[in-house]
């Protein structure tokens, strides 16, 4: 005999529906953005991820002498990084098409975490080094005074980590779980005036 067990039609038995966890967290998809919005993440995304990779290949900081007819030295980013900043932007675009196509929160928090990792490179490798001042040379070359000054690539590579970090923290925001999803054409939720 086959008996009906009450409550079999709970949510738990229709398995087009995925289990997000308790409230939804960094793996729920992105819900109440339209496909602009969603395309400007992937832009914004992939715009930092450019300034990133660009920031390697010039110039981080200049250093002058005081030695009269001394040119300025410059030194670039990615020597001065190990291109360190290289894997981090192909990540950058990898999770910004992760959250563009597959709607991805968790893309959107690694985006995040990105670009804090490209923002703690710029200002606690790279700005203490490209505002040092001090003497240069040897006893048999010479001593000189010498002052280092950022040069583009420092300016590129935290308006880069600036720009991953907005882009993160506005999808995040925008998707929020709880939050409901707009259709496109209809008015806001709110109360209905008398």
């Amino acid at each position: 005999m086959n008996a009906i067990r009450p409550g079999a039609e709970s949510e738990y038995s229709r398995g087009d529906q995925g289990f997000s966890g308790p409230s939804g967290g960094a793996r729920a998809p992105l819900q109440g953005l339209s496909g602009g919005a969603a395309l400007a993440l992937l832009v914004g995304g992939l715009a930092g991820a450019i300034l990133l990779l660009a920031a390697e290949f010039t110039p981080l900081l200049t250093v002058r002498t005081s030695v009269r007819g001394s040119g300025v030295t410059s030194v670039s980013t990615g020597s001065h990084d190990s291109w360190a900043l290289v894997p981090l932007a192909v990540l950058a675009a990898l999770m910004s098409l992760g959250a563009w196509r597959a709607r991805s929160r968790l893309a959107l928090a690694v985006l995040g975490v990105v670009g804090l990792v490209a923002a703690v490179i710029a200002l606690v490798g790279d700005l203490p080094d490209a505002q040092q001042t001090g003497l240069i040379g040897s006893a048999a070359t010479h001593f000189a005074i010498a002052a280092s000054s950022p040069a583009a690539g420092f300016y590129l590579e935290t308006l880069g980590a600036a720009v991953l970090i907005i882009t993160a923290g506005v999808g995040l925001l925008l998707s929020a779980p709880g939050r409901p999803a707009r259709v496109a054409g209809s008015a806001p939720a709110g109360p209905v005036p008398d």
